[in-house]
């Protein structure tokens, strides 16, 4: 009898789609929403569906905000990972993705999203494992063409192919999702959401990417998941569940990148914060904990900028309250002072149990806090390019940071890449952000060009930042505002990368305002990005226009320059050609897309 009972547990099909309470049970279940009828049955408490959530404080909660109203849950779309059994190419795919994809892309800091609840959700729902095997078969593209092998059989046209048909399938999977509109289908849908993003910035594909993010954003909003927290920042709000909140957080950090994308420039600004502590942090347990903090610092410095737009246009003076801004400041200026304070003992408290990989990590952070605490310093003055000649001491430190950051990596994947390598890229943010900025922004010849050539020392992409594309337009808009102004001057430009500017360096005439470019602002056009448009702020009968001032032919490899405004489709009159010459190692050439070629 007991041999017979053994082969019948043996024989038994254990469903991947059972509540928690009836999987411990060892029991079929009903797979009722939002809670089983067997364990309700039963009068015990059903603890839901894993990332799915459900169960009786779920279905409580339901049953209260819903009243009277009809009680008949349509059931989602049934769970399959057939496609995973059905071929060995669909099997190849997700195994990268599981051992390169899903641990390369997330970048330096950890994310529940990537490291459990995307995995997860992939076994469990069609629509995400589609996105995920599309991801993978860009991700393994790109990999594969950076090392000069194919490490399959299959052309670039078949992985195209195979790219677009899951592609399509996930879309087609989250049909049924949007009708349904319950908690479980809206997780489903921002879940491959984020993936479509992180796809779409891989291909290049940036406009694309910009799309699924706001689409992203609504849906969140249709979840009733974000609030106005103070200062007018979105905020989400508390979950009973975790999976909320790493989703949240993927949508946050890739909100936040776009954002400071657009930083230089004044655009329509929503910022969008995780849950967490109100009150800053009294120590940090982890270096994500206090990556957390300073994306929500980052967060109020960019949210504190567009108030600052906001107030020099405004004619109306009631809405003008500059002493709450001031205050707003104040406050931020504390908050990222007191984060280095925490920040210095938690590295010091682990000190000599790092390894080199972690090392970078920390010393990245620092290169964070100095930017921010720049943008914080003059947040206020947006319009104002010479408010951040008062600041070279600090980007004296950012690039010295920078510098040590790529001494530390020089042996390693972060620099010296291969043109398109993928393989190094990632969705997160690293060290491109702050390199164009102090290329940008500071106008210390000898500073902006190290940041310069530190972009152009690598070739991998950090979400919508790309390395080459930040690398030639950053020296573009150094070209364009120095033109002559130096050619009297003996400027020492053979520097080693990794040394620190000297006090000469820093003595040079400062550059004045009339050469200055006033919010620039990057447009990368095509899917995927065949031009890259260049604008800026300028005076035109008294009232600030935007110009576009030049547009660079990624196919032709070479800026041209005009001078008319005008929107993002419109023809660029050929005024002057900025040839980049790949036989000049400090002048990048961008490549097209090596996965549309």
């Amino acid at each position: 009898m007991d041999s017979r009972s053994s082969d019948r547990r043996a024989r038994r099909v254990k469903s991947k789609s059972a509540c928690i309470t009836c999987k411990i049970r060892k029991v079929k279940c009903d797979e009722g929403r939002p809670a089983c009828h067997r364990c309700k049955s039963t009068g015990r408490v059903c603890d839901g569906y894993g990332i799915w959530g459900g169960g009786e404080s779920f279905y409580h909660h339901r049953q209260f905000v819903a009243g009277l109203k009809d009680s008949r849950v349509v059931p989602r779309p049934p769970a399959s990972v057939s496609v995973l059994t059905s071929g060995t190419e669909e099997k190849e795919y997700f195994e990268w993705f599981k051992c390169r994809t899903a641990i390369k892309l997330p970048g330096s800091f950890i994310s529940r999203f990537w490291d459990t609840l995307l995995l997860q959700a992939s076994l469990d729902e069609p629509a995400v494992l589609h996105a995920v095997l599309a991801l993978s078969s860009v991700h393994k593209r790109g990999a594969s063409n950076a090392n000069g092998q194919p490490k399959t059989d299959r052309g670039p046209n078949e992985q195209d192919q195979f790219t677009l048909k899951h592609y399509v399938k996930a879309i087609s999977h989250l049909q049924p999702h949007f009708s349904i509109k319950d908690r479980a289908s809206f997780r489903v849908a921002l879940i491959t959401c984020v993936t479509f993003v992180c796809l779409e910035f891989l291909r290049g594909h940036f406009k694309t990417a910009q799309v699924h993010l706001q689409n992203g954003l609504k849906i969140l909003g249709e979840m009733q998941m974000l609030s106005n927290g103070k200062d007018g920042i979105l905020c989400s709000k508390p979950c009973l569940e975790s999976t909320d909140d790493w989703i949240v957080e993927a949508f946050s950090r890739l909100h936040l990148q776009v954002e400071l994308f657009k930083h230089a420039y004044q655009h329509p600004c929503i910022v969008l914060q995780a849950t967490g502590p109100e009150t800053p942090a009294l120590v940090f347990h982890s270096i994500n904990e206090a990556w957390q903090q300073m994306g929500r610092l980052l967060n109020k410095v960019v949210h504190l900028t567009h108030q600052g737009r906001q107030q020099a246009v405004c004619e109306c003076e009631s809405l003008r309250n500059p002493l709450l801004l001031l205050e707003h400041q104040r406050r931020i200026r504390t908050e990222l002072a007191r984060w280095l304070e925490i920040y210095e003992a938690f590295k010091k408290a682990l000190q000599g149990h790092r390894s080199a990989q972690e090392e970078k990590v920390y010393q990245l952070l620092y290169t964070y806090h100095t930017m921010a605490s720049i943008m914080a310093d003059t947040c206020l003055r947006p319009s104002d390019e010479s408010a951040f000649d008062f600041h070279t001491h600090q980007f004296v430190l950012l690039i010295r940071q920078l510098a040590n950051l790529w001494t530390m990596a020089s042996t390693t994947s972060l620099v010296q890449a291969l043109p398109g390598d993928m393989s190094r890229s990632v969705v997160d943010m690293g060290w491109i952000p702050p390199l164009y900025y102090a290329a940008v922004k500071c106008r210390v010849h000898r500073i902006r060009l190290q940041a310069i050539r530190l972009l152009e020392s690598t070739s991998h992409r950090e979400g919508i930042w790309d390395a080459k594309t930040a690398a030639c337009v950053a020296r573009k808009v150094m070209e364009m505002e120095e033109r002559d102004f130096h050619k009297d001057t003996d400027i020492a430009d053979d520097f080693s990368l990794p040394s620190s500017p000297r006090p000469q360096d820093l003595s040079l005439p400062i550059l004045p305002d009339s050469y200055r470019i006033r919010e620039v602002e990057v447009v990368l056009s095509g899917d995927p990005m065949d031009r890259i448009l260049l604008f800026c702020k300028q005076k035109q009968e008294g009232m600030d226009c935007r110009v576009l001032i030049s547009e660079y032919n990624v196919h032709l490899q070479c800026w041209i320059d005009g001078r008319h405004g005008g929107g993002e489709d419109e023809d660029t009159h050929t005024d002057k050609r900025w040839r980049v010459d790949s036989s000049d190692s400090h002048k990048p050439v961008l490549a097209t897309s090596n996965f549309d070629e």
